[in-house]
């Protein structure tokens, strides 16, 4: 360990703003900073930004009918090295950046509808032709049932489109995930 060097450091700020009794918006920033395993003295920067909006009806039971739009930006800045057993042929630095958007509809109580998209550009690599460094969007459908305030059921469906390149033809890919979550133990209370 050569010290503070080594150490991630992940600074984050947010802020919220009560618009009325039934709006309210949370805004933050944060990154990540750090060394790679790809060299010695590379390094990795990330940098993201964020918002949230959620209204809430004035007669909400439970916190029910609400709409939430929350959307994020991330920015990395990734130096590739050789390693220590030439992974990369000569070092390289990536500048990749992402961003998602969704909007979320509690439209009864227990019950959310939501749809989401999705975009990630990644910076092509001079000297490797990695199948994985490819700009990709999505979009998503879901509904999520709550039994239980400790519990959820969701339904997704999943469309991503990929880029096209000379290895690998652009294509689409379909997906659907069930998901069943539960908690237990002790929890802290939730901000809003």
């Amino acid at each position: 360990m050569r010290g503070l060097y080594d150490f991630v450091w992940i600074p984050r700020w947010e802020n919220s703003v009560d618009l009325s009794p039934t709006q309210v918006v949370l805004a933050g920033v944060s990154g990540a900073f750090g060394s790679n395993d790809t060299g010695g003295d590379t390094r990795t920067q990330i940098y993201g930004a964020d918002l949230l909006y959620k209204w809430k009806s004035a007669n909400a039971e439970g916190g029910f009918p609400f709409v939430k739009w929350q959307t994020e930006f991330m920015y990395r800045r990734y130096e590739a090295g050789l390693g220590a057993n030439d992974t990369f042929p000569v070092a390289e630095t990536f500048h990749d950046w992402g961003m998602y958007s969704q909007v979320v509809w509690g439209f009864k109580k227990g019950w959310v509808a939501g749809l989401r998209g999705d975009y990630m550009h990644m910076t092509d690599s001079e000297f490797t032709d990695d199948l994985e460094r490819q700009t990709r969007s999505r979009i998503s459908a879901n509904i999520t049932w709550y039994p239980t305030e400790f519990s959820k059921i969701r339904l997704q469906y999943n469309h991503d489109f990929f880029e096209e390149n000379f290895f690998l033809p652009g294509h689409d890919v379909d997906s659907v995930f069930l998901q069943f979550e539960f908690i237990l133990g002790a929890h802290g209370a939730h901000k809003f």
